[in-house]
């Protein structure tokens, strides 16, 4: 059961449409008038949110304006990026400009208010996520792919000096395409949503790549087991590859339930992009739109919404919030509010894109709090994509482009509980950061255990292994497991004994730390995992899979032999042949596998079938592409993608209606590498293309400035 705010009056002060049946056929809702801004105030007023909770708004502009993302430090102030720069008009004007912020907010009072506000950094290049650190702040920035560490040495709330941890090249992608998402997983790597990183000691961070491409767009989360959580915007997805803890293969499976896929939007605003409008009903989104920000609420003052998944949807003004069930060792995702939403509002300007679940237990949600929140790439002010064009006259006239500067951070409370306090970890000993292990807060958790970690401080050691051994907590003695393992002080009879432990979810833990002994050929090892090949958990199985795949070693028999009646066994078999057939790929199409698994795959598919969105694809079958065909029309191709496609192909609308260019993104050798990716795997190609034939189109259409159409190609082209 919900609240049910009135959905107009609060919406825009009394404003209303009347619209026949017949019109409302024709065209979603459109009245003459602007939408005003709402204080927060006024604004919660719009929100739907389950009963038996509020929100409370702990901070607005001026603190805090444009929020893409925010984490908590170990003592509970808020790192918030700020995007002051991003779709400021229509015309995106100086969108690159750098004079964007990364802010620190505290609540010093202890009212869950923040009331102090410090630049931590200033001027800067759209920051796009944030790690606090113990002394330190991991920041990441647009148009680059590197990571520097931020420093306060005189505790002001103003970094003082930055190092580089990790350099990268260029990254002139889409400015919503690019590298986010940063977090401290359970086992001791720092995940992003397209590379994972082995912290060292001198305080760098060291490559481990994914087994393939990018694996969420806007935003990541992780599970009490590593598993990580991925969403995808264009690719219109809110919960995805989900099977396995982070590191191992994706499996390609159907994860959503009945219905799933469809938002329930009570926002009456005509403004999408893609996801489309639902003319009978006049509302916003048929399908998801812009899934991002997500988060596993892992909150001990919420207890029933426990391990349940938090995805905003800023396009359709709604946070959905998923259940997962498990069966067979195989999860899917569930909509916790059947033909309905956990968060949603009538109000235009409600732009939910971050979510976290904070140090006191209460859920933490970024609202941009804007008009327009579509980049430049799908907001066209004019051209041949008529929808869009007709879309911005509206939005124009509703004012909506004028809203911006603003921001709003939420947190969603219970009523009748008291947040928990705030933290003070910076300040505390190692055995007191050890007994956070075992806080029914998956934060405080998390937090301490990367602490400890990086503390390198070994004479914690007897009090982890105390905890690891005889704690009656599940969560505790996993995570002290873990931070034994990354101290490297796990003695190996403690971490045999968990390989026998009666919970499942302990011996899974056991089964992954054990295989960097499993490599070296540890005879106990080896003999404690040979008892686990019929193991009654299916989760546990697949990690002694898991453990023997990840040193290159045979899957024991007694496990390949479970397949018909475990399918995540099936599962695993049939991912390892679907590799085992792509191993005589050319050296190119190796690396052009790596860009289509990053980029392609949300919309063509990971078979080259193209993603399916009810009933409609979000992008052709690039496996049965015409242009594909004798080894391939390469002229065409590399137009297509040097400066994209839009509009309909041979009458149908594929997604958004829209490739976006890739010429300033990729080099010459990267777009020829993803071609005979294609070519190799899907059309069987016997003849790569070589460099030089992107370099002759680039120069050839060096003048083009707007993606190409189906009619163009075809004149130019042969499909």
């Amino acid at each position: 059961m919900k609240i049910i705010i009135p959905a107009l009056i609060a919406l825009l002060g009394g404003i209303s449409a009347q619209l026949t049946a017949a019109d409302a056929l024709q065209q979603g809702w459109n009245p003459d008038t602007t939408f005003p801004a709402l204080s927060p105030a006024d604004a919660i007023k719009t929100i739907e949110v389950p009963k038996g909770y509020h929100l409370q708004c702990v901070a607005s502009e001026p603190m805090v304006e444009e929020p893409v993302s925010f984490a908590f430090d170990p003592n509970g102030a808020l790192y918030v990026c700020e995007w002051r720069t991003y779709m400021q008009d229509e015309f995106a004007t100086d969108q690159m400009k750098p004079v964007s912020r990364v802010v620190k907010l505290v609540d010093t009072d202890g009212d869950g208010i923040m009331d102090k506000r410090t630049v931590f950094i200033d001027d800067a290049l759209l920051p796009r996520t944030v790690l606090p650190l113990g002394d330190r702040v991991i920041v990441s920035f647009t148009g680059d792919g590197s990571y520097w560490s931020y420093f306060d040495d005189d505790k002001d709330g103003v970094s003082d000096r930055k190092e580089l941890i990790f350099k990268s090249g260029p990254d002139n992608g889409n400015i919503e395409h690019q590298r986010t998402g940063i977090l401290w997983n359970l086992d001791n790597i720092v995940a992003t949503n397209d590379c994972r990183f082995r912290y060292r000691e001198d305080g760098t961070l060291e490559v481990v790549p994914y087994p393939e491409g990018r694996v969420s767009q806007w935003g990541l989360a992780r599970d009490d087991d590593g598993r990580l959580f991925c969403t995808l915007a264009g690719g219109a997805n809110p919960a995805h590859s989900f099977q396995l803890p982070a590191g191992y293969p994706i499996l390609r499976l159907n994860e959503h339930g009945p219905d799933y896929g469809r938002p329930y939007a009570i926002c009456k605003v005509w403004d999408d992009s893609s996801g489309g409008y639902n003319f009978a009903e006049q509302h916003i989104l048929n399908n998801f739109s812009s899934c991002c920000g997500q988060t596993i609420l892992r909150s001990h003052l919420m207890p029933e919404f426990y391990g349940n998944m938090i995805t905003c949807e800023p396009v359709g003004r709604l946070i959905r919030m998923t259940r997962f069930d498990w069966k067979d060792g195989l999860g899917t995702a569930h909509n916790v509010y059947p033909q309905s939403e956990f968060i949603r509002s009538t109000h235009a300007y409600f732009r939910p894109v971050w979510s976290e679940t904070g140090p006191d237990g209460c859920l933490y949600i970024a609202d941009m709090y804007r008009g327009i929140i579509q980049e430049k790439e799908w907001f066209p002010t004019e051209g041949d994509n008529k929808e869009w064009v007709a879309r911005y006259h509206r939005v124009k006239k509703w004012g909506m482009t004028k809203i911006v500067r603003h921001g709003r951070i939420y947190r969603l409370v219970p009523d009748g509980k008291k947040p928990g306090p705030q933290p003070r970890m910076l300040d505390e000993t190692p055995a007191q950061l050890a007994a956070h292990l075992a806080h029914s807060n998956g934060w405080w958790r998390d937090t301490a255990q990367m602490l400890l970690v990086t503390k390198r401080d070994a004479s914690i050691a007897p009090d982890l292994i105390a905890i690891a051994s005889d704690h009656s907590d599940t969560n505790a003695r996993i995570h002290a497991l873990w931070t034994l393992d990354g101290l490297k002080s796990l003695p190996k009879d403690v971490l045999l004994a968990n390989l026998k432990h009666r919970h499942p979810r302990i011996r899974r833990a056991a089964v992954q730390i054990s295989e960097s002994l499993l490599a070296t050929h540890d005879a106990d090892i080896a003999a404690a995992l040979a008892t686990l090949t019929t193991d009654a958990d299916s989760q546990v199985l697949a990690q002694v899979y898991l453990a023997h795949r990840s040193i290159k070693a045979s899957i024991p028999a007694a496990i390949t032999a479970q397949a018909p009646t475990q399918p995540l066994i099936a599962a695993l078999i049939d991912k390892d042949k679907a590799i085992a057939s792509r191993a005589e790929l050319g050296t190119s199409a190796k690396q052009g596998q790596q860009i289509y698994q990053t980029l392609c795959t949300a919309c063509h598919g990971p078979d080259g079938q193209g993603m399916k969105l009810a009933d409609k694809l979000l992008a052709p079958a690039i496996a049965r592409s015409a242009w594909f065909k004798n080894n391939g029309d390469i002229p065409t191709l590399a137009r297509i993608l040097l400066h994209g496609q839009t509009g309909p192909i041979e009458g149908i609308t594929y997604g958004e209606g829209l490739m976006l260019p890739l010429a300033q993104v990729y080099n010459n050798d990267q777009i020829a590498s993803v071609l005979n990716y294609i070519g190799e795997r899907w059309h069987k190609w016997k003849q790569s293309v070589p460099s030089e034939a992107i370099a002759r189109v680039r120069k050839e259409t060096a003048d083009r400035r707007t993606p190409w159409t189906h009619a163009e190609l075809k004149a130019f082209g042969k499909p």
